[in-house]
């Protein structure tokens, strides 16, 4: 068993990185700032809750996702074992619909990938040049 998880903990760890790496290089500090706070948010509010209010300002300009959505397709590929959906919409749905013990579950895994995540965002992020990106979401959120 020990094998198992070990294994489990590097396929995150590798997962995380990649996941890390598109997200700076699409969405740079508004997607550092997303991963920085859904932690506690999932604590505080739940997985069915968090979602559901990343899903709400989830939206496509140009054919792009913004941050929002973005993660919650990250969190949609990584938890597709938990909570099958071929969109977010359908993940969205899919994750409140769970029961306690499924969201459990759900839970401790996506709170395991967003440890990995803050870590590689954190690292990560100190030398990524500023991306247009940035600045059209800055404006977007103001």
């Amino acid at each position: 068993m020990p094998n198992q998880r070990l294994k489990t903990e590097q396929s995150r760890a590798e997962t995380a990185y990649k996941f890390t790496e598109k997200g700076l290089k699409e969405h740079g500090e508004k997607y550092k700032t997303i991963i920085g706070k859904l932690s506690m948010q999932i604590k505080s509010s739940g997985i069915g809750a968090s979602v559901a209010f990343h899903f709400s300002k989830s939206e496509t300009k140009n054919g792009k996702d913004n941050a929002h959505k973005f993660v919650c397709n990250q969190l949609r590929d990584w938890l597709k074992d938990f909570v099958p959906s071929n969109t977010v919409e359908e993940f969205a749905l899919n994750i409140v619909k769970l029961s306690p013990a499924e969201s459990r579950a759900v839970t401790n895994e996506a709170l395991a990938l967003l440890n990995w995540l803050r870590r590689f965002t954190d690292g990560l992020s100190s030398n990524m040049p500023k991306t247009v990106n940035q600045d059209e979401e800055k404006a977007q959120d103001a």
